[in-house]
């Protein structure tokens, strides 16, 4: 669509100084506090890389792909908590962002792709202007949301409104497509304020209520925790939740970290594959009599596409109303921010006072997950050392970004977080290519804790150019590369459905040690997996980036 904002109020005093319309978005920029941003400079943006020039106060890092920079900025508001910015050309370089923004949309992570437009007389007219393509709005309005700004009084605004807008409410990325004249272009205008930040929506009080009183009553609570935990800043009060109702937490991929897995309420995270065989869920979890949902979507991807066995006493909360009663009946909708709402649901179970009749026991939850991470290992050893030697080998604070791969499946279920951002995993778009780039953005916006890139052969090459980015700027953030020369999943998968026919998923790979110190990065091979925990710790010591290839074939996580 199309963004038509109010001129900022003119200023009685002396007219303000002319700027670019690249000087009013930086400026808007820097008013909402960002310090950092992705991109590759084009001929129709340079007028706002100038501008990142002469302003200052924005570090800037060049990537290698388009592509590179939106996974950057998705990764770096992973982690950071504030939207990640990237900055790209018109056609083929604002297009290049569709796969990553696509997957910012799905995870609700806010990322903002400002790109440029062909001029605004030629909008529209397809007469074969540099880089114009067929309806390049309609293409990122279709991926995430675009806004054309077709004049420079409204630069500013439409970028202080569109990083605003990702702090309130529901997480989206959003890209602003600015015509070239119109960010060339120089004008008088005042600058504008931040907004004031929107209050949180709070549930309705008689709807907290009644599921305090659901939950306080169960003998069997289950609680469901998503993204939008991390997102509210509600980890510890969830931790609270559980421990006054002695209810287990499940978590879905994007959830994990809502609650430490050091806890013994912490009942691991529902992921299965959804294209193999039956692959069910512990009896246990069918036995629950009420639940809540906090902050998930109940996706496919969450639930096995909808098996996930929940009680129909089930209550949902989550900040967006659309969601709730989407994927499972509810029989109640607590609509509002995840922090608010577990915070009177806390008040509500103090006014109740007596001890919960959940018949749980930590030990009982702790044995359930205990026994889904021995059947992984009877399935595949390999997978689990892996798995277990990456959590052994990063700290505690550590950030693991994952690819798509053998390993990478194995970890989304068995993997052991103790807290928020700090398990990157594309998780709606379940996209190759996710993880080395998200790591990057992750280390930009943590330089003091370590970042671990796991990934299969096939997804690193993807983009693997971006350990080009790495090596420029220094960061520190080392992948483990595990090779099958193969797409292994789908191959696995043609193995298992076309009686042992293989077709294109076989791969000719290089020497990824010889590769990477190609690039400048340290480089090693691993001889076996028990190797990868000294690996991550002796890397963690080095400046710039590093590689290390360990040759493996992984069994599917299938049962």
């Amino acid at each position: 669509m199309t963004t038509t904002l109010p001129a900022p109020a003119t200023e009685t005093a002396n007219a303000p100084a002319p700027r670019t319309g690249g000087e009013m978005i930086v400026d808007g920029l820097r008013l909402s506090g960002v310090r950092h941003a992705f991109g590759i400079a084009g001929v129709h943006n340079l007028p706002l890389y100038d501008a990142l020039h002469q302003r200052g106060g924005i570090e800037t890092y060049v990537t290698r792909h388009e592509q590179g920079a939106a996974f950057m900025a998705d990764g770096y508001a992973r982690v950071a908590g504030t939207p990640g910015v990237a900055l790209v050309t018109t056609g083929p370089g604002i297009t290049n962002t569709v796969t990553p923004i696509a997957g910012s949309w799905s995870d609700s992570v806010p990322v903002l792709v400002i790109g440029t437009a062909g001029e605004v007389p030629l909008l529209g007219k397809y007469k074969g202007y540099l880089h114009e393509y067929k309806d390049q709005h309609g293409v990122m309005q279709a991926a995430a949301g675009s806004h054309l700004v077709t004049r420079i009084e409204e630069l500013e605004a439409a970028t202080v409104n569109a990083l605003s807008a990702m702090q309130s409410g529901r997480a989206r990325p959003s890209v602003l497509e600015v015509p070239i004249d119109v960010m060339a272009a120089t004008a008088s205008v005042p600058p504008v304020r931040r907004p004031e930040p929107a209050n949180l929506p709070v549930p309705d009080a008689a709807a907290i209520r009644r599921t305090a009183r659901m939950l306080h009553g169960a003998r069997r609570p289950i609680i469901f925790a998503g993204g939008g935990v991390a997102t509210a800043g509600a980890e510890a009060l969830l931790l609270r939740l559980a421990e006054r109702l002695r209810a287990p937490v499940l978590t879905s991929i994007l959830g994990k970290g809502a609650i430490p897995d050091s806890s013994p309420w912490a009942a691991g995270c529902t992921w299965r594959t959804s294209s193999g065989p039956a692959d069910g869920y512990p009896d246990a979890w069918r036995t629950a009599d009420a639940g809540l949902v906090v902050g998930s979507r109940l996706t496919g991807m969450a639930t096995r596409a909808w098996r996930l066995p929940l009680p129909e006493q089930l209550a949902h909360l989550d900040i967006d109303p659309s969601e709730i009663g989407k994927s499972y009946p509810v029989t109640e909708a607590l609509v509002g921010d995840a922090r608010e709402g577990l915070i009177a649901l806390l008040e509500e179970l103090d006014r109740i006072g007596a001890t919960s009749a959940s018949k749980w026991t930590a030990d009982e939850a702790k044995s359930v997950r205990d026994a889904d991470d021995a059947l992984g290992r009877e399935r595949c050893a390999d997978a689990l050392t892996i798995v277990d030697q990456v959590r052994e080998g990063l700290p505690d604070d550590g950030i693991l970004a994952l690819d798509q791969s053998m390993a990478c499946y194995w970890s989304v279920r068995h993997y052991r977080v103790n807290g928020p951002r700090q398990f990157l995993y594309p998780a709606g778009s379940a996209t190759l290519g996710f993880g080395l780039p998200v790591g990057i953005g992750a280390q930009v916006a943590a330089p003091d804790r370590q970042v671990v890139v796991l990934a299969g052969d096939g997804g690193f090459m993807f983009t693997s150019n971006e350990l080009a980015t790495a090596v420029q700027y220094g960061l520190p953030v080392t992948t483990i590369v595990c090779n099958d020369n193969a797409y292994g999943m789908i191959k696995a998968s043609q193995e298992r459905r076309y009686g042992g026919r293989v077709i294109d998923t076989v791969l000719r790979n290089p020497d990824f040690v010889g590769f990477a110190r190609s690039f400048g990065a340290h480089a090693e091979r691993l001889e076996g997996p028990g190797e990868i925990a000294g690996a991550i710790k002796a890397a963690r010591h080095r400046q710039g980036p590093t590689v290390y290839q360990l040759d493996i074939v992984l069994e599917p996580p299938f049962h």
